[in-house]
C-alpha cells in the first residue's frame, strides 16, 4: 500500500535508478517517434496545401521543405533503431523542424504571417508537453529554436519591410516562457511518477525479500519435518529394539521371564477359548554350581550359551525357549500331550548330554547333563498357570532326586496347596 512515506520523492534516487531511467528513455523514445511522424506528416500536408493555395511558390517551397521532410524521415528511422541511445538529441532535432518550417513560411508568404506568428508559441509549448526534457536540455533547445528562427528571419528577411522583428521577438519570449512552464510541469509530474515507481519498486523488493524469507522458512520447516520423520522412524526402530532386548536374555539370546509371562498368558487364553493342549518343560543343568566353582564363571557362561544353542537346534518351529533362572530353562511345546512331552523332553536331555560339554564334577558322566520336569497344560489347569509351573518344578526335582539326567512328566493335577520348593532348588 502506498502511503505518504512511500510516495515521498527522492530526485537523486530517481536519477540514480537505472531501471527508472530506462523507463523514461523508452517513454521519451516513443514520444520522439510519435512527434517525428506527426511533424513529417504535417510538413507534407502544409506544403501540399500551400502549393495549391500559392502555385507560384511551389518550386521554392518544395526546395526549402524537402530537406526538412527528409530530415524528419531520417529522425523517425533513427528513433526506431537507436532512439534510446540518442533520444534527447533526436527529440531536440524533431522540435527544430517545425520552427524552421514556420520561419520559411513567413519568408515566403506574407499572408500567412499572422498564422505562423501564433504557431511559434504552439510549437514550443507542444514540444515541452510531448517531449519533456531535463531543465538544461530544454533551455538549450529553446536557445537553438530561437536562434534558428531569428537567424532565418534576419538572414533571408532583410529586404522584407513587412517583417516586424520586435513582434516576433515578443511572441518568441512569451512562447519560450510558456514552454519552460510546460516543461517544468512535465518534469514535476515525472518526478512524482518516479517517486511512486521507486516506492512500488521498494515495496516489490520487500515483498520479494519477504517471499524469499517465507520460502526459506518453508524449506527449513520441510527439512525439520523430514528430520522429525527420520527421527521418529529411528525412535520407533529403537523402541522396537528395546522391546526386543527387554524380552531377551542377554547371555543366551533366549526369551527372558517377561517374554515367558506374556507368552504363557497368550497360550492360556488360547487354550481357554479354543481348547487344545500345550506342554511346559522345565530343565535344570546338573551340578552347575560345581562347574562354576571348579572351572570359573566364564566357563559356566560359555556352557549356558552352548546349551541354548543345542535347545534351538533340537526344538520344533514355533516352540518357545526361555531362560527361566540361573541354570534353568523352560520350554513351551505347542499341541503337546503327555506322550509328546515324554518324547520331546527325552530328546532335549539326550541332545545336551551328546553336546559333550566338559564337567569333571558331574560323575559318572564327566560332561554336562540336565534334568527336566514337564506338565501338560490344558483347559483343566490353564487358568492357574502358577500351579502348572509348580507341578513342573516338582517333577524336575523328582528327576534330580532319582539320579539326575532324566525326565519326569506329571499328569493333569491341580494341588490343593502349593508347596514351596526353594530348599530343593538350593540342593540342586
Amino acid at each position: 500500500m502506498l502511503t505518504e512515506a512511500t510516495q515521498k520523492r527522492d530526485a537523486g534516487a530517481v536519477k540514480r535508478d537505472p531501471r527508472i531511467r530506462a523507463v523514461y528513455r523508452r517513454e521519451l523514445q516513443q514520444n520522439v517517434r510519435f512527434s517525428a511522424t506527426a511533424v513529417t506528416a504535417g510538413l507534407a500536408t502544409a506544403t501540399l496545401i500551400w502549393c495549391v493555395d500559392a502555385p507560384e511558390t511551389t518550386v521554392t517551397l518544395v526546395t526549402l521543405t524537402l530537406p526538412l521532410f527528409l530530415a524528419g524521415i531520417a529522425i523517425l528511422g533513427l528513433a526506431r533503431r537507436r532512439g534510446r541511445r540518442f533520444v534527447v538529441q533526436l527529440g531536440m532535432a524533431v522540435g527544430l523542424l517545425p520552427v524552421a518550417y514556420s520561419a520559411m513560411a513567413i519568408l515566403l508568404m506574407r499572408q500567412v504571417a499572422p498564422l505562423t506568428l501564433g504557431s511559434i508559441g504552439l510549437i514550443l509549448v507542444a514540444f515541452a508537453v510531448f517531449i519533456p526534457l531535463g531543465r538544461r536540455p530544454h533551455v538549450a533547445w529553446l536557445a537553438a529554436a530561437n536562434a534558428v528562427f531569428f537567424g532565418l528571419m534576419v538572414g533571408f528577411g532583410r529586404n522584407s519591410s513587412w517583417i516586424d522583428l520586435p513582434a516576433f521577438a515578443f511572441v518568441a519570449l512569451i512562447a519560450s516562457g510558456l514552454s519552460l512552464v510546460a516543461n517544468a510541469t512535465q518534469l514535476r509530474r515525472r518526478g512524482q511518477i518516479g517517486g511512486q515507481l521507486l516506492a512500488v519498486r521498494s515495496l516489490y523488493a520487500r515483498m520479494k525479500e519477504h517471499e524469499l524469507d517465507l520460502r526459506r522458512q518453508d524449506e527449513f520447516l520441510f527439512m525439520q519435518q523430514e528430520t522429525l520423520v527420520v527421527q521418529q522412524d529411528e525412535l520407533i526402530r529403537l523402541n522396537g529394539e528395546l522391546e526386543t532386548i527387554a524380552r531377551v536374555d542377554t547371555l543366551t539370546g533366549l526369551g527372558n521371564r517377561l517374554r515367558l509371562n506374556e507368552d504363557l498368558a497368550q497360550i492360556a487364553g488360547r487354550i481357554e477359548r479354543n481348547g487344545g493342549t500345550a506342554g511346559l518343560l522345565i530343565m535344570d543343568l546338573d551340578h552347575f554350581k560345581r562347574l562354576n566353582d571348579s572351572m570359573g564363571h566364564l566357563a559356566g557362561d560359555a556352557a549356558l550359551r552352548v546349551v541354548a544353542e543345542v535347545l534351538r537346534k533340537t526344538s520344533r518351529t514355533g516352540d518357545g525357549l526361555y531362560r527361566y533362572g540361573g541354570e534353568e530353562f523352560l520350554l513351551i511345546l505347542h499341541d503337546a500331550d503327555q506322550g509328546a512331552l515324554q518324547t520331546a523332553g527325552q530328546r532335549y536331555i539326550s541332545a545336551i548330554q551328546a553336546a559333550g560339554i566338559a564337567h569333571p564334577d558331574n560323575p559318572p558322566y564327566g560332561s554336562l547333563t540336565a534334568s527336566a520336569g514337564a506338565v501338560e497344560l490344558s483347559q483343566a489347569n490353564c487358568l492357574d498357570v502358577d500351579t502348572a509351573l509348580h507341578d513342573a518344578d516338582e517333577a524336575l526335582y523328582e528327576a534330580k532326586d532319582n539320579g539326575r539326567n532324566r525326565l519326569v512328566v506329571r499328569g493333569r493335577r491341580v494341588p490343593a496347596k502349593v508347596v514351596p520348593i526353594k530348599q530343593a532348588r538350593a540342593a540342586s
